[in-house]
């Protein structure tokens, strides 16, 4: 476990160009420290190929959706529904997430360390 947080925080830190002092297990790689969906990318990548376990954006979805179809995490305008947001705090382990008039790319707001490093222990026991 501690190697996986070292090897994480020396991918977040290389792809993001910020310092390891920087951000903790808790920061949001989009809302803390500025990412954007493609540096996500570029961090499951690395990390994929330090570890040995592939985990990709599709699979962070499904995660989150915890196997509801698009109909049913998303209402007709796009929004996310409630049993959506009942998905998303189970997948961040968070009851306290609370997401009105949010998109599915409102999501990647919530990615921290901590969440990938617990994506990558699940995957990492299958």
């Amino acid at each position: 476990m501690t190697k996986l947080i070292n090897i994480t925080k020396e991918i977040v830190a290389d792809v993001l160009e910020v310092e390891e002092n920087e951000f903790d297990e808790n920061t949001s790689l989009i809302s803390d420290l500025d990412a954007e969906s493609l540096d996500l990318l570029d961090i499951l990548f690395k990390l994929s190929k330090q570890t040995g376990i592939k985990v990709s954006m599709q699979d962070i979805q499904n995660d989150v959706r915890g196997g509801l179809t698009e109909e049913e995490f998303l209402d007709e305008d796009g929004y996310i529904t409630e049993t959506g947001v009942e998905n998303i705090r189970k997948a961040f382990n968070d009851e306290t997430i609370a997401l009105s008039n949010a998109t599915s790319k409102d999501v990647l707001k919530l990615v921290t360390i901590s969440y990938i490093l617990k994506f990558y222990e699940r995957e990492a026991v299958k």
